[in-house]
């Protein structure tokens, strides 16, 4: 194994039964090597990774060093080659050192790749279990969420403290959408969950909080007549959705009796305080997913448009109108952010995110009702 790898490669192959031999002597050779200074070793938790796709195996082999230089610890990688039918188990090992802020040697990660076909799978949880170590934390990203309905993964979640999943971008039907949020909830039931396509949604939702975040505008929640979510696809948008479901959630504006009025137009709605909430579905050339969110509020009997929308440069501009006189817009910044960032900053984190629980929740409830 090299001494200081500038970034995480697959590795060198090893048996199974080897792997902690290997990492032992690593240790020993970065000892003999280096000064006389100690070699320390810095580990905060355990990540295990699950990978049925090439494309996104090795986007995850080009950016694991970015996630190591921030959560050093073990970083377990498997991936299930769906185009292999061996049962065989392949793993690599590899290590990554770096000096710390008072110029010590610091073992930062060690990382094991193992590689498997479809018939494999089924020993994969039996392999990766010995290889956590004690008393860290256990963090789950499964970016094939079907694995987990197999009972030999499930297996894995009764030892995680965190499950991290990326649901779809879209879906083709209400019962597709139902079925994946089911799943998440019932994840839920076992280990703390979060989604990486949730938090891909933060600018939006705090774009929508600048509304009233002056003591001007914070009365118009209890105004609001209609919210209108629009976006452009040809699917069902799981990003729209998880925004209507956390607005219904948070303005406690349960989906009573939803209907879909039209191919395009779907509503989120409650009878009582006739707040309604509407996801528009439209075609822009150049434009997928997210468009658009206009809040729609009554004062004094005019009316108080709250418009956030997209813009090609990578920012959500927001701006408000009242009756016939439109404010200076403000802007959010809402650049794209690597796998490798996203999952750095869901690492962060150990506790449960309620809110998005919560949307999951309303989104059940209406595909229910539908």
């Amino acid at each position: 194994m090299s001494h200081r790898p500038s970034k995480i490669t697959i590795g060198e192959k090893v048996s199974l039964e080897k792997i902690e031999s290997a990492f032992r002597q690593y240790w020993r050779d970065l000892v003999e090597t280096g000064s006389e200074e100690a070699v320390l070793k810095a580990s905060t938790l355990n990540l295990i990774i699950l990978v049925d796709r090439k494309t996104v195996f090795e986007e995850l082999l080009s950016d694991i060093h970015e996630i190591v230089s921030h959560h050093p610890g073990r970083m377990i990688v498997a991936f299930i080659d769906p185009d292999v039918d061996s049962d065989e188990i392949d793993a690599h090992v590899s290590a990554y050192s770096q000096k710390s802020k008072e110029g010590k040697i610091q073992i930062s990660a060690q990382v094991v790749v193992l590689k498997t076909g479809r018939a494999g799978s089924i020993h994969l949880a039996g392999a990766l279990l010995p290889l956590l170590l004690a008393d860290l934390p256990v963090y789950l990203w499964c970016t094939c969420t079907q694995v987990l309905a197999e009972p030999d993964f499930g297996i894995l979640l009764n030892y995680a403290d965190r499950l991290i999943v990326r649901t779809a971008n879209e879906y083709t039907s209400t019962e597709e959408m139902a079925n994946s949020i089911k799943q998440i909830l019932a994840y839920n039931q076992k280990c703390k969950i979060s989604d990486i396509t949730w938090s891909e949604l933060t600018d939006w939702r705090e774009a929508i909080a600048q509304f009233f975040d002056t003591k001007n505008n914070q009365h118009y929640l209890g105004t609001l007549e209609e919210i209108e979510i629009t976006f452009s696809g040809d699917k069902l948008s799981n990003h729209a959705f998880l925004l209507a479901g956390w607005l219904s959630s948070q303005l406690k504006n349960v989906p009573n009796s939803p209907d879909i009025q039209n191919a395009s137009t779907i509503y989120f709605k409650r009878q009582r305080d006739k707040l309604s909430i509407k996801i528009h579905r439209i075609k822009l050339e150049g434009v997928k997913g997210l468009y658009k969110i206009k809040l729609i509020a009554k004062e004094n009997g005019r009316t108080v448009i709250l418009n956030a929308t997209k813009q090609q440069d990578n920012f959500i501009e927001t701006t408000i109108q009242k009756g016939g006189t439109l404010q200076q817009p403000n802007y959010v910044a809402a650049a794209p952010k690597s796998s490798a960032i996203m999952l750095c900053n869901e690492l962060d984190f150990l506790q449960q995110d309620i809110i998005y629980v919560h949307a999951c929740e309303q989104i059940l409830e209406f595909t229910n009702e539908n």
